[in-house]
């Protein structure tokens, strides 16, 4: 048993560099070979294919990693979407720098997975998969938005939009029932 529990913290510890040299060469290289990653991450091409399949697999690892450590600190309450919209924005927002990166390597459609798996989970049926589905997008679209005008307004600002749209919408419906009294 303590064989087993080594090999699967090196295996972790494997899987990590190797996340860690792929995340930093994203940042910094045009083209990036999984021999230069696996050098950067100090690890042979077998460790490499036993922990990846893909590149694309690293990528959706980081931010999956990176948003279980986020949520760590700034906890989504369950079933509420709310606050799970403003801390998916606060997410990719502390994480522009790589959000750009992925970008810059024409891989910006991972992230649309990784809402896919954050958002809506596999067990999830009926209507609730509907409704998580239209959560997903409406969240991955404003966040699509923030990538696409290259995070100009900071997360303070988009909420301010939210709660002037949302007061905005108020004044309507109020002057709609005042208009059907008359």
């Amino acid at each position: 048993m303590g064989y087993n529990k080594r090999n699967n913290e090196i295996n972790a510890i494997t899987k990590e560099s190797i996340a860690f040299a792929y995340y930093e060469l994203l940042q910094k290289e045009q083209r990036i070979s999984v021999t230069l990653i696996c050098e950067k991450a100090g690890v042979s091409r077998n460790a490499y294919y036993r922990n990846y399949g893909s590149t694309d697999e690293i990528i959706i690892y980081c931010l999956v990693s990176k948003w279980a450590k986020f949520c760590e600190v700034h906890p989504v309450p369950p079933e509420d979407g709310e606050v799970l919209r403003q801390r998916l924005i606060q997410f990719f927002y502390s994480e522009k720098e790589f959000v750009r990166a992925i970008k810059k390597h024409d891989k910006i459609y991972l992230i649309e997975d990784l809402f896919r798996k954050v958002i809506v989970p596999a067990e999830a049926v009926g209507i609730t998969k509907y409704i998580l589905y239209m959560l997903a997008y409406s969240v991955y679209g404003m966040i699509r938005a923030m990538i696409d005008q290259d995070f100009s307004e900071t997360t303070e600002q988009i909420e301010m939009m939210f709660v002037e749209h949302k007061n905005i919408q108020s004044k309507s419906l109020r002057m709609e029932k005042d208009a059907k009294k008359l």
